[in-house]
């Protein structure tokens, strides 16, 4: 891979086929999928014009809830460069078989299990639910864990049980920024650098607090010393970030890498997402 490739580990799409692929809004969040929705032919269009080669596709929650057919269907026309990752009801009667069922879809890459819908997520540190997480290591998935900063601590007795299952963290956990670069109210987050499956998706919606409180390369900075350049993750989160154009929020990732070596600057903004979706179906 050459320095220059850009993989954007957190996007969404949503279809502009409403009778095929109904929105069923879900109560949290805003409505970005209403008044600034895109499709996957216009993320494509727009990451190729920012030279972002490949795109993860994240089930839009809000706009889907758990019926993942168009996150699904836009991979499968697009597989040289996109990946899924589709969203299981942890809360639900059997999330195994729905984990099973649509990691048999090819399109699949990793699974979301979704914790900030208002609902707290008490599946966090249930023996019964572990068997989600083994299951999603058994068939060789990444977990895109969208939970908060409270959550953290409970979801760390998962990850200790599933050593070998890579977890990306949503928005690195949604951690308190406003202490200043050093994280100094970020303990929740910064107590999980010792547990080697986890990643950090170091998202536009982060970057743009940071840089709201000075020099969002100083929030880089920091996680790199704690988690080490190579378990971040670098992503869009367009368009439900779409206050700037999609090349103005890679151009926001490139100023926030800038002070980091030039390897460094290449595993954040796509090395470490290559490798960590490349060959995922074994």
């Amino acid at each position: 891979m050459s320095a220059e490739t850009l993989v954007d580990t957190h996007t969404h799409v949503v279809s502009a086929d409403l009778a095929r692929y109904p929105l069923q809004p879900q109560p949290f969040g805003v409505d970005w999928y209403r008044t600034d929705p895109v499709d996957v032919d216009g993320l494509l269009g727009a990451a190729s014009g920012a030279g972002v080669e490949r795109v993860v596709l994240v089930q839009a929650q809000g706009a889907y809830g758990y019926d993942c057919r168009y996150v699904l269907d836009a991979v499968a026309g697009h597989t040289d460069r996109c990946v899924a990752v589709v969203s299981i009801d942890m809360d639900g009667p059997d999330p195994v078989t729905s984990l099973r069922a649509l990691a048999a879809h090819p399109a699949t890459g990793g699974v979301r299990l979704f914790g900030v819908s208002g609902i707290e997520p008490t599946w966090l540190a249930d023996p019964d639910r572990l068997v989600v997480w083994q299951t999603a290591q058994e068939l060789g998935l990444t977990v895109v864990a969208t939970v908060f900063d409270r959550h953290l601590a409970p979801l760390r007795w998962t990850l200790e049980r599933v050593p070998q299952l890579p977890v990306a963290l949503d928005h690195c956990g949604f951690p308190d920024i406003g202490g200043g670069p050093l994280l100094p109210n970020a303990g929740p987050l910064l107590a999980l650098a010792d547990l080697p499956n986890v990643r950090l998706k170091v998202s536009s919606y982060l970057l743009e607090q940071a840089e709201r409180l000075g020099d969002p390369a100083s929030l880089v900075d920091r996680l790199v010393a704690v988690f080490g350049g190579d378990r971040l993750l670098w992503g869009s989160d367009y368009p439900q970030t779409h206050d700037r154009t999609y090349s103005e929020l890679v151009a926001l990732a490139r100023h926030s890498v800038r002070k980091q070596p030039a390897t460094v600057r290449a595993a954040v903004l796509g090395a470490n997402a290559a490798r960590l979706w490349r060959d995922h179906r074994g």
